[in-house]
């Protein structure tokens, strides 16, 4: 069935959006944890600040245990992956349960990894199995204006965290150029003046903070009702 609701549209839309929050979280944290654990301790608040997150960590062995794992915290990464499995569970028929199955064994080794402290290791399995998820939904989910749904939030997303983290303009570019086609399959309401004025900023590269602060103001008033 091609049909898609408007709430199925919606669930698609953060599925996206969650699991590359989640993904791409992970491979910044990497190199924030060599930081964190060799140089400078305090590089985590930066980085909370950077992602308009609350600090709420007393130290940065506090921040890589609570940021991950902690299920009470809204923010950690396994809050935005259990919403991502949220998203998905009311997809299952749309996106199969093989590709569901992926975020749920990411939750598991979140759970491992809450307990046993492991992280590097179960971090890098983690990217693994989200990565499986985003190629088995191109076998799976049968057309292509629900995976331009799924893969507009996932552009959109890492847009946002590229911006936010200090990505160059070129890669910068390279990603609106993805969110753009897929916004054009997705159907989804976009301000096409901010989407012309997000163009601009980017691809002029000016590469001052200020652009990037007024990139991320466009990016949140992008999507219209």
């Amino acid at each position: 069935m091609g049909y898609v609701s408007v709430e199925q549209g919606d669930h698609l839309f953060w599925l996206g959006r969650y699991v590359e929050r989640v993904c791409l979280t992970l491979h910044y944290l990497e190199e924030l944890y060599d930081v964190l654990l060799d140089s400078d301790s305090s590089a985590y608040k930066q980085f909370c600040d950077r992602l308009n997150i609350p600090n709420v960590y007393a130290d940065e062995m506090d921040f890589i245990t609570h940021y991950q794992w902690d299920k009470n915290n809204p923010d950690s990464l396994y809050s935005n992956l259990s919403r991502a499995y949220d998203n998905g569970l009311v997809l299952r028929n749309i996106i199969s349960t093989p590709a569901l199955s992926y975020i749920q064994m990411s939750l598991d080794l979140m759970e491992e990894g809450g307990k046993t402290g492991a992280y590097a290791l179960l971090n890098q399995q983690v990217v693994d199995y989200l990565l499986a998820f985003w190629g088995i939904l191109d076998e799976k989910v049968g057309t292509k204006h629900k995976r331009s749904l799924i893969k507009a939030g996932r552009y959109l997303e890492r847009l946002d965290m590229q911006l936010r983290l200090g990505a160059d303009w070129e890669e910068l570019e390279i990603t609106l150029g993805k969110l753009i086609r897929r916004l054009e399959g997705s159907g989804i309401n976009i301000n096409k003046d901010k989407l012309e004025a997000l163009t601009y900023l980017i691809e002029s590269q000016k590469g001052d903070d200020i652009s990037r602060l007024q990139a991320l103001s466009l990016i949140g008033e992008l999507v219209e009702p």
